[in-house]
This record gives structure tokens, C-alpha cells and sequence, in this order.
């Protein structure tokens, strides 16, 4: 069951996949940015809203958890661990939205979500 966070003073866009957070006694992952689909557009009551969405730049994230814990409002998060490559949140998105050209990139990311090595493949082999 997926549950929403709010974060302040944390660029989640420029997050690196695999990027851990601690926050209370959770430690979380950095998966993959949030794609928009069509139910945010139905929500909204305009079936473009998705590509408006995904056009402004700040696609947040997903993120595993790693350590099971508490956390709460006004806890802190700390950046406990930053993988070395240069795959970010933003990079995921802007290779799936705008330039599938990046999608050799995304595979140097160990971390990357389920669903999204295939997806670089697949556009690797088009």
C-alpha cells in the first residue's frame, strides 16, 4: 500500500536513483519518478492534464523501504547514502517524456524501479 509523503527542503527531482533516506526510523530508497496517466487526468477534468503535468519538470518519486520504522510529521530527512552515477529522478523522466535516446544511461542505475531496465531496453532495441 503506497502512501504519500510531503517533504520540504529536499529536491526529490534531482534526487539519484538509489539515493537512501532516513527519516524517524525509516530508510527509504529512491526508485523512479512518478508518471502521470490517465486517471489524473480524469480527476482533473482534462485528459491533457498528464502531459501538463509531466511538462512542468517536477515528476516526484517513488521510493522502496528499506528499513520498516516510524516517521512522522516534522521529522527530519537525511540523505544517508548517494550512489555514484548521475541518474536522477529528472533524468528517468526526461528520457521517458522527451528523449528516449537517454535510455542506455538509465540502466547504469542498479536501483531503477521495476519496470524501467525493461523499458530502457526496449527503447534501446527500437
Amino acid at each position: 500500500m503506497g502512501e504519500n509523503l510531503t517533504t520540504a527542503d529536499v529536491d526529490v527531482t534531482n534526487a539519484v536513483i538509489g539515493e537512501r533516506w532516513r527519516i524517524g526510523t525509516v530508510v527509504l530508497e529512491v526508485t523512479a519518478p512518478r508518471v502521470p496517466c490517465f486517471k489524473l487526468g480524469i480527476k482533473m477534468g482534462d485528459g491533457r492534464f498528464p502531459i501538463h503535468f509531466a511538462a512542468a519538470g517536477r515528476p516526484g518519486a517513488y521510493l522502496r523501504i528499506i528499513e520498516q520504522g516510524e516517521l512522522g510529521a516534522g521529522d527530519v530527512v537525511t540523505i544517508t547514502d548517494v550512489p555514484d552515477h548521475d541518474v536522477t529522478v529528472a533524468l528517468v523522466a526526461h528520457a521517458f517524456h522527451d528523449d528516449p535516446s537517454l535510455a542506455g544511461t538509465l540502466l547504469t542505475a542498479p536501483a531503477l524501479g521495476a519496470g524501467w531496465p525493461e523499458w530502457a531496453r526496449r527503447q534501446l532495441a527500437a
